[in-house]
Formats: structure tokens, sequence, C-alpha cells
């Protein structure tokens, strides 16, 4: 898998419900930190799930 080296809060601001994008493993901590700062700013959800064989997180935006 390529790494996803996309600037993750635009990258996040983007998805629309439904939508995931996933970033390597090493992003971990800056991705939900951002996924829940931009879920209180912008009244959204969002879940992650971490992958430890493929060393990645998957953001999804669920509302």
């Amino acid at each position: 898998m390529a790494e996803n080296m996309e600037k993750i809060r635009p990258a996040l601001i983007a998805l629309e419900v439904g939508d995931e994008i996933t970033f390597h493993i090493s992003r971990l901590k800056s991705v939900r930190t951002q996924a829940s700062e931009l879920g209180a700013i912008y009244n959204r959800q969002f879940k992650t799930r971490t992958d430890r064989e493929k060393q990645t997180i998957t953001v999804m935006r669920t509302l």
C-alpha cells in the first residue's frame, strides 16, 4: 500500500457520510486527535479502526 501523505485536517473535512480514508499507522495520534476535534467543531462523527498487520489507521465519517 502506498503511504498516504495527504494532510489530515483537509482530508477529514472533505469526507462525506460513509466515506473513509486510510493513513499510515505512524500518524495514529494526529489522525485520532483531528477526528475528535473536527467532530466537535463541525458536529460530525468519525470512527477509526487500526490494522496492525497492514500498519494503517482508517477513518470513516458516520454522521
